[in-house]
């Protein structure tokens, strides 16, 4: 009956003589702050104001809902892809992590494509 208590008190004398290998991992969260900063900033310049690859986001349910703006239309394949790729990591906050995120024309309000599981598509 008392076996609950062995297995906490065994997981905690783990966890201070090895803490290296307890940790879940061992990240830099300024340098992980430091790289979603800098998405942002990416992604202020590409825009509404700027190339306006994007024009608003709807995050209300998931997959978030990205509307993109001309920019976008005319940018080519290899810049679509880059671009939705930057901006699923903002989303997620994290450089190495993915967000789920449905592309939709701005000017029509229809689906033109998906980020997800499956990589950039579009329709």
């Amino acid at each position: 009956m008392r076996m609950p208590g062995k297995i906490v008190i065994f997981i905690l004398a783990f966890a201070l003589l090895f803490p290296g290998v307890a940790s879940p991992q061992n990240f830099n969260f300024r340098e992980i702050e430091a790289r979603v900063l800098e998405y942002r900033k990416w992604l202020d310049q590409v825009g509404s104001n700027g190339f306006r690859y994007w024009v608003r986001l709807d995050s209300s349910k998931r997959p978030h809902k990205l509307y993109v703006g001309e920019g976008f239309m005319q940018a080519g394949r290899e810049d679509k892809e880059q671009f939705i790729e930057i901006f699923s990591r903002f989303l997620a906050g994290h450089p190495e992590k993915n967000m789920l995120i449905d592309i939709f024309d701005a000017s029509t309000g229809k689906a033109i494509g998906e980020y997800g599981f499956g990589g950039f598509k579009l329709f």
